[in-house]
């Protein structure tokens, strides 16, 4: 069967791809980190009563984001097929199920930061914190089916390997699961806002590209 799409192109992907990445990096950049899980709750209560509105506008930025991103994994699915294509469906939920929650704690810190207790601030931000280290799961989830498909000839060549690196990052990056406080490995520390971030909006801008500029070969 020749699929109807075969040979055309949609710039729809590459689109949905940068406004992702500019919205999720903007409202990234536009808080800054949280306090680690090494600081004290007045130190989580401070960083809220001092970016509580930001926080807020951060979350909108992500709750928009995603539905630019959840057009990228359609059109990524689309192009895959078998078990594969199932793991990524799943690993596609997973991850946007995450990040809502995740924004859930982060944004709802915000709302009465200023008569917020210390301990309380501290323990559902430690909850929040496990957000990057868990998500990794679903990354993996998602980014393995890409190589697989790179290697049948779907996807560039380059976008596999790319697909790999992130994969593997991912795999590693698990170990924030256990990291202790104040370090690079600990959970919400750099490794998964710095180094898993980073190659998170690289790889799905990738993805988002090759989806618009390489045609969907025939089958």
């Amino acid at each position: 069967m020749i699929r109807e799409n075969a040979g055309k192109k949609s710039y729809v992907p590459v689109g949905a791809a940068v406004v992702f990445a500019v919205l999720y990096t903007t409202g990234v950049l536009m808080v800054g980190a949280l306090p680690g899980i090494d600081k004290p709750g007045t130190a989580v209560v401070s960083h809220l009563r001092d970016h509580g509105g930001q926080m807020r506008v951060q979350t909108l930025f992500l709750t928009l984001g995603s539905l630019a991103l959840v057009t990228v994994l359609g059109y990524a699915r689309a192009r895959l097929d078998g078990p594969s294509a199932y793991v990524f469906t799943i690993g596609s939920a997973m991850m946007l199920v995450e990040v809502s929650i995740a924004t859930w704690f982060f944004s709802g810190l915000a709302l009465h930061a200023t008569s917020l207790d210390p301990g309380t601030a501290r323990a559902l931000l430690d909850v929040a914190s496990m957000f990057g280290p868990i998500l990794t799961a679903a990354d993996v989830m998602i980014a393995v089916p890409i190589v697989l498909a790179a290697k049948a000839g779907r996807f560039p060549r380059w976008l596999g390997i790319l697909a790999a690196v992130f994969a593997i990052e991912q795999l590693v990056e698990t170990v924030t699961i256990v990291g202790g406080p104040g370090l690079f490995i600990s959970p919400g520390g750099p490794m998964n806002t710095y180094l898993g971030g980073t190659l998170f909006i690289i790889f799905f801008l990738a993805l988002g590209a090759v989806l618009s500029w390489a045609p969907q070969p025939q089958t």
